[in-house]
């Protein structure tokens, strides 16, 4: 499988940080950390619960390939893959968690609200 467009694609998005490894892997899982709490709220219901948390944590290793496959980071630059895992972790779990309960917040229809 040809990945080229991808990597130049990811390259370009967070090249600037190429100088500063950490800083280009904290960026990388802010990035997808927007992208699932957008989607896990967007969806409202279908990711409520379990669905979302696991989607969630996915997504998260999805980020992480991106670092060590797509961009290409070295790990002994990131301290090794443990450091990789979990460096911007908390960063990660807040933002989504935050954005994803704001995101389904506004999605509730009023009716349900009146219920509660």
């Amino acid at each position: 499988m040809n990945l080229t467009p991808l990597k130049n694609l990811f390259k370009r998005m967070f090249g600037r940080w190429a100088s500063s490894p950490n800083d280009q892997q904290y960026y990388v899982k802010i990035f997808f950390a927007l992208l699932s709490a957008l989607v896990c709220g967007i969806t409202g219901p279908i990711f409520a619960g379990t669905r979302g948390v696991i989607f969630g944590f996915l997504v998260y290793i999805l980020s992480l390939f991106v670092i060590r496959y797509i961009l290409e980071i070295d790990l002994e630059t990131l301290g090794g893959t443990q450091k990789m895992i979990t460096n911007s972790l908390p960063s990660y779990l807040m933002l989504w968690v935050v954005l994803w309960t704001l995101m389904y917040a506004f999605t509730i229809p009023p009716e349900i609200l009146t219920l509660l």
